[in-house]
């Protein structure tokens, strides 16, 4: 990744801090683990989206796969899982449509039950269908998972 001028390397370097910090904090509200955070950044789509790694401080063979950034859900799966940043991803687009698909049978569970829900599942299950194929169009799209290696900024800017 080329950033074109120190301005943009820093707002991605604040925006990564950001990312990181959430996914510590998801990991420990999702009771992942109990002790203190330790994780990185495996791949990020600048500004959109953050693909990381997070374990306890004392047992780094207990890591979770997380993402998270706009528009989408902070999720987290075992990193067993998957080997790379792009597996991860297209295993939170699949776990994401089997969830969209789980939450069309509660509506139709919550319908049955009267008319007292206020949850419009139809909405929450679409959203999240729209999210997973967003992903699942990323994870298709070759040139944006190649490793680049190189200047973090562009000299000829």
């Amino acid at each position: 990744m080329v950033f074109k001028n120190q301005q943009e390397l820093e707002a991605y370097a604040d925006w990564a801090k950001v990312e990181l910090r959430g996914m510590a904090d998801h990991a420990r509200n999702s009771d992942l683990f109990q002790e203190e955070a330790v994780g990185h950044a495996v791949w990020t789509l600048p500004q959109r989206l953050f693909i990381g790694k997070v374990w306890p401080k004392s047992d780094r063979d207990r890591a979770f796969w997380v993402i998270s950034g706009v528009d989408i859900p902070t999720d987290h799966i075992e990193s067993s899982l998957a080997e790379t940043a792009r597996e991860a991803a297209r295993h939170f687009s699949m776990k994401w449509q089997l969830q969209s698909a789980r939450l069309g049978d509660l509506r139709e569970q919550d319908e049955s039950a009267g008319p007292e829900s206020d949850v419009e599942w139809d909405q929450v299950a679409g959203k999240l269908r729209a999210q997973a194929e967003a992903l699942y169009g990323l994870v298709e799209q070759e040139d944006i998972w190649r490793q680049t290696e190189g200047p973090l900024l562009d000299k000829q800017s």
